[in-house]
């Protein structure tokens, strides 16, 4: 949205008065986010080892895909699910297929895009790679270390190969785009794009990285430590109009980059989430502290104060929506969250996904 705080002031300016100006610049939080390179460019400018969103990883020899076993808990996770989505689960687990993949992430590309600039790249390995996998099927009702796997790979790039996508995952896949297809033409649905992705992967999309400055959204822990801008944005007597203009300062600032409404804008590594409900790391901490998914509304107010606190120990490492991953309709937004204490110590099998949507 913003390159720098000079920039954010000028675009500003004519929108919101002085005092709100710098009330807006100040709360701004730096992210990195994607932009998509043309595929038939990407090769030259990346190589192997480049950032892309879906396609398949470039692995070195001995490096597996992973993949998800059968869960213990399997019954419990698919017993969230309606009768429908319970019996797909079972189905999904007993295959125990790959996992999808999500994202390719260029450590020396991020430390090079943020080299000199105040973002929370500086926390992230400077070389190598990160390799995020996540169960979409499943996923969505099992928030935890479950459900996804990020792989940090130090790697030189001269060993890394191409993969292509695993035999199973692959019919998994075609399996379901036949019975999507099936069911549109019987109802008389509009076809899939050529393109589109299934729950076992998205198209293979090269990008570039970018530092931004944003607007923190109003869920946000970021937003709870800008009192000022919060209390103006919760005012009921908003006859200036800021509230409204906010929102719309807040929704361009996630538009997409290729213009279709409510998809891409939430893709960004590091920075502060966009939820679609709570902040994400609330619903880390629970599900890390308490082994639940969500907690009733008297242990959350008997264990508020410990949550709140504990979840600001959370970072966001990449969100990614759906139905821009999938590049076809799609719900959602998928958090993979650490504890700045993992990050550290380079933990990422500790790693925590949250799903969330509206």
């Amino acid at each position: 949205m913003f390159d720098t705080p000079a920039d954010a002031q000028a675009q500003l300016a004519p929108y919101f008065s002085r005092p709100q100006v710098e009330m807006i610049v100040g709360a701004l939080e730096p992210a990195l986010v994607f932009h998509p390179l043309p595929r038939d460019k990407a090769g030259d400018e990346q190589g192997l080892g480049g950032t892309r969103i879906g396609g398949t990883p470039d692995l070195p020899p001995g490096l597996a895909w992973p993949r998800r076993a059968n869960p213990a808990d399997g019954e419990a996770i698919a017993g969230r699910g309606n009768a429908e989505a319970g019996e797909a689960m079972r189905r999904h687990f007993r295959k125990e297929l790959p996992y999808a993949f999500f994202a390719q992430v260029d450590l020396g590309e991020a430390a090079r895009q943020a080299r000199g600039q105040n973002t929370p790249a500086a926390a992230l390995p400077g070389q190598g790679r990160l390799l995020f996998f996540y169960d979409l099927t499943a996923g969505p009702w099992d928030n935890g270390t479950g459900s996804a796997r990020v792989i940090w790979d130090q790697s030189p790039r001269e060993s890394l190969v191409v993969q292509a996508m695993p035999p199973d995952l692959a019919k998994a896949g075609e399996a379901h785009w036949a019975e999507i297809a099936k069911v549109n033409r019987e109802f008389k649905l509009p076809l899939l794009k050529p393109d589109s992705g299934t729950p076992y992967g998205g198209p293979a999309r090269p990008m570039r990285l970018h530092v931004t400055l944003r607007p923190p959204a109003v869920e946000s822990l970021e937003m709870g430590a800008r009192p000022a801008l919060k209390a103006a944005l919760a005012r009921d007597d908003d006859e200036a109009g800021f509230r409204d203009a906010y929102q719309d300062l807040f929704a361009k600032a996630f538009d997409s980059y290729h213009g279709a409404a409510n998809a891409g804008r939430r893709n960004q590594l590091l920075g502060s989430p966009l939820p679609e409900q709570s902040d994400p790391r609330f619903e880390a901490e629970v599900v890390t502290r308490f082994g639940v998914q969500h907690l009733d509304r008297d242990r959350i107010a008997a264990h508020r104060a410990e949550i709140e606190a504990s979840q600001r120990t959370w970072r966001l490492l990449l969100q990614i929506d759906v139905g821009d991953f999938l590049q076809a309709d799609g719900e959602g937004t998928v958090y993979f969250l650490i504890r700045d204490t993992d990050l550290s110590e380079r933990r990422f099998d500790r790693v925590v996904a949250v799903y969330q949507q509206t």
